[in-house]
């Protein structure tokens, strides 16, 4: 059985990693994958008045988003760690995009048996039972989803 383990950084993502290493130490799952998607700034403004970025600027702002994304890396590479004693074969991807795509095409070009992912994550709505994200994947791929709370 391939996994396919959604995380984002929030509290219930937390929860899908350890449900993940649950069931890949008690139902001997063979791979499993963690993936952070994540959306790139966009740093042009697009308020009426004429404000862009100057290229120094602009620089800085890519240099800050370069380390947000490494950071990011270096949390979901610290939770892949949990997995160091199970037999599975583990694999770590970050990729930009919006996350509910990501996921759906990395599940369908993945041919995983299972996504595993948080109720809600970092979004605004902390009150919606089911996130945009969440609800977005499931509407999206034939593949089955285990929603964690």
């Amino acid at each position: 059985m391939k996994i396919l383990v959604c995380f984002d950084g929030s509290k219930p993502s937390l929860r899908a990693i350890e449900k993940a290493h649950q069931l890949t130490t008690d139902c001997g799952i063979h791979e499993v994958t963690l993936l952070h998607a994540y959306e790139a700034e966009a740093w042009a403004s697009t308020s009426g008045d004429g404000f862009a970025p100057t290229p120094e600027n602009l620089s800085k702002l890519n240099e800050l988003e370069g380390k947000k994304v490494e950071e990011k890396k270096q949390v979901l590479l610290a939770e892949a760690k949990k997995f160091n004693d199970t037999h599975a074969k583990l694999e770590v991807e970050l990729v930009q995009g919006h996350p509910a795509t990501v996921i759906t095409k990395a599940a369908e070009n993945g041919k995983y048996d299972l996504i595993i992912m948080g109720s809600r994550g970092l979004g605004g709505l902390q009150k919606v039972v089911l996130g945009s994200v969440s609800n977005s994947v499931i509407q999206g791929t034939d593949v089955s989803v285990l929603i964690v709370k």
